[in-house]
């Protein structure tokens, strides 16, 4: 089995509890993930601990629908979630630490690809997965910058 990890940090200018709020709601990844098409809650649950969520993903011109499930959390403070089902075992914990008035957002990502990485080489799938993160969490910070800015110039 083939291992790769990924570690970003995003400053975001936007209290913990609506940055949590917003991140903790995977169906938002359609929004702001380059690498999710679409995301869909598929149980019951509220969001959080035991929520499931189906997104298909676009990772370097292949789709595939994976399935993820929120495994722990700690509201405002962090949470992770695993897919249950897709191309790659996966496992992301995304931890959140006050920063001025903003928030810090840490995220860590483990993919586990079973028989190679897609057909192509290691350092191609690494690097390629390392950029869209950092460039995800980028497009995150924007979109939730923008709209808080966009929200109080409207009050």
């Amino acid at each position: 089995m083939n291992t790769l990890k990924v570690e970003h940090v995003v400053s975001i200018n936007l209290p913990i509890k609506e940055t949590f709020a917003y991140m903790s709601n995977l169906e938002n990844l359609a929004y702001w993930s380059g690498f999710v098409i679409s995301a869909r809650k598929i149980s019951n649950e509220e969001m959080l601990i035991g929520t499931t969520v189906r997104c298909t993903v676009r990772i370097l011109g292949r789709w595939f629908e994976t399935t993820y499930e929120i495994v722990e959390g700690v509201t405002d403070r962090y949470f992770s979630y695993k897919s249950i089902m897709g191309f790659a075992a996966s496992f992301t914990y995304i931890r959140f630490e006050p920063k001025d008035s903003g928030t810090n957002v840490l995220m860590d990502i483990m993919l586990h690809f079973v028989g190679g990485y897609l057909g192509f080489d290691e350092t191609l799938v690494a690097n390629a997965i390392s950029r869209q993160i950092a460039s995800d969490l980028q497009t995150l910070k924007d979109l939730l910058e923008i709209t808080a800015s966009r929200c109080s110039n409207s009050e």
